[in-house]
Formats: C-alpha cells, sequence, structure tokens
C-alpha cells in the first residue's frame, strides 16, 4: 500500500465491508466492524475476542495488511477457535508484521501440533514481548516446542501458558532454558498440574532467572514437598516481587518451609497461597517470621481454616509488619475470638490499608 493513501480511502465502500484501494475486500462482514473502529479511532491494537470465523486463511491474510500498514502492537484472537490449522497459518505471517509485540491466543483449541506452528517461527517475531496461549491443549510436547525456541525470544516478557496439560514434564522442559531467557520477566503456569516434581524443576532454575519478577503457579497440584523445593531458591530470586500459589495442597509443612525464606526475600512484595491447607500451624509459622518481611505488602491467605488461633498469631505480629498494606483472611472459620484479636491491633498497624475477612 502506498505511503500517501488515506484513512478516508481506506473506509470507502459499502458500510458492511471494509474495502482497500486495490479493491480487495478486508476482511468478512463479522469482524470488519471492529477494524473500522480501530482505525477510526487510531488504537493500535485489534480485538477480535470471541468472533469465531470460518475462513482461517482470509483472516490472517487481511489481519497482516492491517497490522504492517497501521503498526498495529497489540492482536487479540482469544475465543475465536483457530486450531491448529488457524496457527499454521498465522505462524506463516508473524515473521513478517514485525510490529507486532501482543498476542493473544488464548482459548483457540490449539493442541502441541499448534504450538509447535507458532514456536518454528517465534524466533523471528522481533518486537514480540507479550504471548498467551491459555486455555488450549498443547500438553509436554507444546512446551517442549516452546521451550526450545524461547532462548531465541529476545523481547519475549510474558508467557502465559496456563491451563495447558503440561505436566511435570512440560515444566521440566521450559525450565531448562529458562535461565536463557534475559528478558523473560512474568511467567504463568496456572492449573497445568505439574505437581511437586514440576515444582522441583522450575525451583532447579529460579536463581538464574535474572529478570523474573512474577511467578503463578496457582492450581497446580504442588503439596509440601514443592513448597519446600520453591523456598529453598526463593532468597536467591533478586527479582522475584510476585509469587502465586493458590489453590495447591503445601499444608502447614509448607507454609513453614516458605515462612523461613521469607525474610531473605528482598524483593517479594505479593504472596498468596491461599486455599493450601495450612491451618493455625501454618498461619502461625508465616506470623513467627511475618514482622522481618521488609518488602512484602500483601498476603492473601484465604480459605485455609486458620481459626481463631491462627488469627490470634497473626495480629501478635501485624504491628510490626512495617510493610503490609493489603492482608485477606476470609473464609478462615476465626468467628468473633479471632476478628477481637485482629481488632485489637489494627490501630498500631500504620501501614494496613485491607483487611479482608470475607
Amino acid at each position: 500500500m502506498e505511503g500517501n493513501v488515506k484513512l478516508a480511502d481506506i473506509l470507502q465502500g459499502d458500510p458492511a465491508d471494509l474495502i482497500i484501494p486495490d479493491g480487495r475486500k478486508v476482511l468478512m462482514n463479522q469482524v470488519s466492524g471492529t477494524l473500522r473502529n480501530a482505525l477510526m479511532s487510531k488504537r493500535q491494537s485489534i480485538r477480535l475476542e470471541g468472533k469465531p470465523v470460518q475462513n482461517i486463511a482470509e483472516l490472517f491474510n487481511n489481519l497482516e495488511f492491517f497490522i504492517n500498514s497501521y503498526n498495529i502492537v497489540h492482536l487479540n484472537l482469544e475465543h475465536v477457535i483457530i486450531g491448529n490449522e488457524g496457527s499454521q497459518i498465522l505462524s506463516e505471517y508473524l515473521s513478517r508484521c514485525p510490529s507486532l509485540a501482543h498476542l493473544d491466543l488464548g482459548n483457540n483449541q490449539m493442541s502441541a501440533e499448534g504450538a509447535g506452528s507458532l514456536a518454528a517461527v517465534l524466533g523471528q517475531c522481533a518486537s514480540l514481548a507479550h504471548l498467551n496461549l491459555e486455555g488450549n491443549r498443547i500438553g509436554p510436547e507444546g512446551a517442549a516446542s516452546l521451550a526450545a525456541v524461547l532462548p531465541r525470544c529476545a523481547s519475549l516478557a510474558h508467557l502465559d501458558i496456563s491451563f495447558n496439560y503440561i505436566g511435570a514434564e512440560g515444566a521440566g522442559r521450559l525450565a531448562a532454558v529458562l535461565g536463557q531467557c534475559p528478558s523473560l520477566a512474568h511467567l504463568k503456569l496456572e492449573g497445568n498440574r505439574i505437581g511437586d516434581e514440576g515444582a522441583g524443576r522450575l525451583a532447579a532454575v529460579l536463581g538464574q532467572c535474572a529478570s523474573l519478577a512474577h511467578l503463578n503457579l496457582r492450581w497446580n497440584r504442588i503439596e509440601a514437598e514443592g513448597a519446600g523445593s520453591l523456598a529453598a531458591v526463593l532468597g536467591q530470586c533478586a527479582s522475584l516481587a510476585h509469587l502465586n500459589l493458590k489453590g495447591n495442597r503445601i499444608g502447614p509443612e509448607g507454609a513453614a518451609s516458605l515462612a523461613a525464606v521469607l525474610p531473605r526475600c528482598a524483593s517479594l512484595a505479593h504472596l498468596d497461597i491461599s486455599f493450601n491447607y495450612i491451618g493455625a500451624e501454618g498461619a502461625g509459622r508465616l506470623a513467627a517470621m511475618h514482622g522481618q518481611c521488609a518488602s512484602l505488602a500483601h498476603l492473601n491467605i484465604s480459605d485455609n481454616q486458620i481459626g481463631a488461633e491462627g488469627a490470634a498469631s497473626l495480629a501478635a505480629v501485624l504491628p510490626r509488619c512495617a510493610s503490609l498494606a493489603h492482608l485477606d483472611l476470609w473464609s478462615n472459620g476465626i468467628g468473633d475470638e479471632g476478628v477481637g484479636r485482629l481488632a485489637a491491633v489494627l490501630g498500631q498497624c500504620a501501614s494496613l490499608a485491607h483487611l479482608d475477612l470475607g
């Protein structure tokens, strides 16, 4: 397309279709309005979320034109259901879209085959910083394909492969290359059933991940052993600020392992261990170390059945938690006694701005 073509020339023709000067229809009726709005508002993003399409090849052929002609940096294709066929076609275009920085492909019924097609070209996507593959079924084989190319993705800072059935094997394949990904700051592996084995493999390399600031391992069937493996290296993770272990089964033993290392986690500001069966004992272990956690600002231990005893343990240390601003304790069965213990010290908690008792 010539550089002097005006926006008005692009938007001419039937309102149901977008026409470009060479007469080629830009997109099917069902998505043309989205593109029209994006252009008219001068946004640098295209969002087609939840608009399944029938002609995948036509979709990507026309998207390539818009991405390159208008420097589109964000493409959201979540729930479009492109499948493995669409992944293969998309991969043919990605390397020719130099401006694309943010790609959302969540919930698209991709398997290992589709992940392999994308992985084959990811190393050529110089600007790609954010890749979302949540809610597909890439499995350990797909995770291995991605792992093989991650060290060549120089700009990739955010990777989400949650709910993809990668298991411990897939986690291990990713772990093997994480230390070679200097830009990766945000890794989300939620709901992948990696278990203690997968947590252990990740833990073995976390100390080498200089840029990793956000690690999400929710709902992964991690128990005390896996929590212990993670705890053993958290003190070496200089950049890690956010750790989410919600919905695992670390229990009081796992909570004790984490508590022991928290004072050495200089950057950790957000810890979520809700739904983890830690009980009053686990809450007590956390409380014993909490006053020494200079950076911890947000702690979520909701739905752990800590009871009045656990609440009392926390109340005893809260006035010494100089950085704590947000504490979630809902669904813990603390009763009136626990509420009373916490209420008695709130006036001494200068930083605490949010307390959720549910």
